[in-house]
């Protein structure tokens, strides 16, 4: 509305200065255009920077008209209109290249490019192919440097939008990763206690009480791991900053442990009103930013802990076969991605094969060819064995099909170990499963002596 009514005015006052339309000097009409999109592009920002490409189209239309079907001036002046009016129209399509929706900035953009390079064609005296096309190559110039001024910006807006979304999908993985990695493992290993009790509870009750302080402790380990989880969360939210309480709402003290009447303290007198403790100065300004250390991740070191929690819940025996210095050969990458393989791998037991006989986790030095591996190495072979009264290879495999989720953790930890420079193999394996994997070292394991 106010662009219409700001052309109505201007053109009613080029024809009151002139007297009559036709007296109306040449390119004044598309100028008058073009500065009105300029004056409501400016009075109706920031509105109006998304709204501009039908109206510089039009704009654009109209100058090619003027253009295609007016006159050439007769006095040498008369073409300072249709300069202004190029100006005006580079400025607006430098609008339209940065704020406008892609499609219709690019048809704005060719009808207002268009017009900017043709519009000295009438003014060429004996019009021929080469002045004509080194004229309009030159007014394209203009043109093409207002569209990098305007598109350059928005270029580098999308790459900064794009970058955030592909930061945020990747740690929206991470997060994914260690739930499913570490909650999930502890959550079964809860079911699973919980299943055992409530049998052995109708039978023997006074048995189904260590399986009560199993499924706690399995309880506070898997809040433990959502708790690292979520902190991940706030970090990567807060870019890795956390912020303390404001210093007019301290935070709630901790409630005091119980206290024998032994040790607890002598009643104190009351202060004397004559010495009053003199108050700290209280810092001004705000509270300073804190960085919070971030907790590393379990390793290689906890899978002793891991295996005795394994065994402890369920049926299925868990052994651990690794050489005391591994630990100190893996970088904390490699330790962690080895980590997780295992919990991934004694998730999988507890879901698909209840029934194995026991699970052995062997951690060592992978026989190499040096010529082709000449970086020492460290092969984790975790193997599942069934007896006969559990299900073989075949029928897990389809209860993994049928429950539709079965691989995708293995899958994905394909990839972290792949990542580490490691490889990652899994499949049925002497009646039973195994996953075996290599992953490099930072040093080789110190040769044992006899």
């Amino acid at each position: 509305m106010l662009a219409a009514i700001t052309g109505c005015a201007a053109l009613t006052a080029l024809t009151l200065a002139y007297g009559t339309w036709a007296a109306i000097p040449y390119g004044a009409v598309p100028a008058a255009a073009s500065a009105t999109l300029l004056l409501w592009t400016v009075a109706c920002w920031p509105r109006s920077r998304v709204r501009l490409a039908r109206p510089l189209a039009l704009a654009g239309g109209l100058s090619l008209l003027t253009t295609t079907f007016s006159a050439p001036p007769s006095a040498p002046w008369g073409s300072v209109w249709r300069l202004a009016e190029m100006v005006l129209l580079l400025m607006l399509l430098a609008v339209v290249a940065r704020w406008a929706p892609r499609r219709q900035a690019v048809t704005a953009g060719v009808v207002a490019g268009a017009a900017v390079a043709t519009w000295t064609l009438p003014l060429i005296p004996a019009p021929s192919v080469l002045p004509l096309a080194g004229a309009a190559a030159f007014w394209a110039l203009p043109v093409l440097g207002a569209a990098v001024v305007g598109g350059y910006p928005r270029l580098v807006e999308h790459r900064r939008r794009r970058l955030v979304i592909e930061t945020r999908r990747s740690q929206q993985l991470e997060l994914a990763r260690d739930l499913h990695d570490f909650v999930a493992h502890d959550i079964s290993g809860i079911v699973a206690q919980a299943q055992a009790a409530r049998f052995v509870a109708a039978s023997d009750p006074g048995q189904a009480l260590p399986a009560l302080e199993r499924i706690e402790r399995a309880g506070l380990h898997a809040l433990a791991s959502m708790d690292r989880t979520v902190r991940m969360l706030h970090e990567a939210n807060g870019n890795g900053i956390t912020r303390p309480a404001a210093p007019d709402a301290p935070a709630a003290p901790e409630p005091p442990a119980a206290l024998t009447p032994q040790e607890a303290p002598a009643p104190q007198e009351a202060p004397t009103p004559e010495a009053p403790t003199p108050k700290a100065p209280t810092p001004k300004g705000p509270p300073p930013e804190v960085t919070p250390r971030p907790e590393p991740l379990p390793g290689v070191d906890q899978l002793p802990a891991l295996i005795e929690r394994f065994t402890a819940v369920g049926a299925t025996e868990a052994r651990l076969a690794m050489p005391p210095a591994t630990p100190g050969t893996l970088s904390r990458e490699t330790s962690s991605t080895a980590y997780r393989m295992v919990v991934e791998a004694l998730t999988n037991v507890r879901r698909h094969a209840p029934g194995a006989a026991r699970v052995e986790v062997t951690l060592t030095p992978a026989v190499r060819n040096p010529a082709t591996h000449p970086a020492p190495a460290l092969k984790i072979e975790i193997q599942v064995v069934n007896d006969a009264g559990a299900a073989p290879a075949t029928a897990l495999r389809t209860r993994r099909a049928r429950d539709g989720h079965g691989g995708r953790g293995l899958n994905a930890l394909r990839e972290r170990v792949q990542a580490t420079g490691g490889t990652l193999s899994y499949g049925p394996y002497e009646g039973g499963w195994r996953v075996l994997a290599v992953f490099p070292q930072t040093r080789t394991l110190p040769q044992e002596t006899t």
